[in-house]
């Protein structure tokens, strides 16, 4: 798969699954997924944000910035677990980009199974969708 995860420990536990360029780290706020979605990557890219700041009043600002700042021939964002879903879900249908949800594993945040969350990502059919 032709493809960037940015994010947080979310993305980086998709990125050997699906054989994915990395811009992520563990414990990354919206604000430093910011500074590492620069660039133009021309793949699919994969954002997990929203996971370890969910009740930061700029989250919404961050994850357009984000979105702008990244420019890939398509878009998927990791719906996180927590109170960030709904800013994370309205940036994506602002843009109309491909959502996916996953099972919270044990301790509310991460997935349950990361495998069965990428099954999901390369199960959808991402189309090339303008910037």
């Amino acid at each position: 798969m032709d493809c960037v995860t940015l994010g947080d420990s979310i993305a980086t536990g998709l990125t050997k699954l699906l054989m994915c360029e990395q811009r992520a780290y563990v414990g990354a706020s919206s604000d430093k997924i910011i500074k590492l979605a620069k660039g133009s990557y021309r793949v699919q890219c994969i954002i997990s944000a929203g996971s370890n700041d969910p009740y930061n009043p700029a989250l919404s600002i961050n994850l357009h910035q984000i979105r702008r700042n990244a420019f890939c021939n398509a878009y998927v964002w990791v719906i996180p677990a927590n109170g960030a879903s709904h800013s994370v879900r309205q940036v994506a249908n602002f843009y109309r980009d491909v959502t996916v949800t996953f099972v919270p594993g044990k301790d509310g945040v991460h997935p349950a199974s990361y495998n069965e969350l990428a099954k999901r990502i390369m199960a959808n059919n991402f189309e090339q969708r303008p910037n």
